[in-house]
């Protein structure tokens, strides 16, 4: 990148910690689409891409006296991108594991982006659960593909309901885990 293109955006940046609007709009105008078309890229839903990139310029604004001190410009613009976009997907992260796994089966009146992450996601749980110790893979199947209650699967398996409940809680996290780990290898592969 030439050295003139980084000056003239460190410049701007300068402009925008001095309160110059005329130089935040420039800015804004100058990476809105790219920031937009990452966000959109991964996200595939226009109101949370506009989310993102109207929050990387508020950011920009209520946090412009810090702007002089930042070296590389536009590698910290798509940086703050990529953490708000990974911020979302921390979000979906947040749901809970559905009790039963037919939850997450893709609803045929869903559009197709929301089946395809649905397929997607029970891929994923499917995946941590292969990885299991075999008991813990059977409590966790006996539970949520069969919806048997903690009793019935102690029952089943001829162990306690305390150890039954002991598998649930580390299937659990392990699935969370599991997941939490993939789209950290998502993320490091694209950005």
């Amino acid at each position: 990148m030439p050295e003139s293109f980084l000056h003239t955006e460190k410049d701007i940046f300068q402009q925008i910690a001095n309160g110059d609007h005329d130089a935040f709009t420039r800015l804004a105008d100058q990476y809105w689409n790219n920031l937009y078309g990452q966000a959109m890229a991964y996200l595939k839903d226009s109101h949370k891409a506009q989310d993102v990139v109207q929050e990387v310029f508020l950011t920009i604004w209520k946090n412009r006296s810090s702007l002089p001190d930042i070296e590389r410009p536009q590698h910290y613009l798509y940086t703050m991108a990529k953490n708000r976009i990974l911020s979302e997907f921390r979000k979906k992260l947040m749901i809970p594991i559905p009790d039963d796994v037919e939850q997450l089966q893709p609803a045929t009146d869903l559009p197709a982006d929301e089946r395809l992450a649905t397929k997607q996601l029970r891929e994923l749980v499917q995946a941590a659960v292969n990885q299991m110790p075999p008991q813990r893979r059977a409590v966790f199947e006996l539970s949520r593909q069969e919806g048997l209650k903690y009793e019935e699967i102690a029952a089943r398996l001829g162990i306690s309901r305390e150890t039954v409940k002991g598998h649930m809680i580390k299937a659990l996290a392990q699935v969370r885990t599991f997941i939490r780990h993939a789209l950290r290898l998502l993320f490091q592969i694209f950005f």
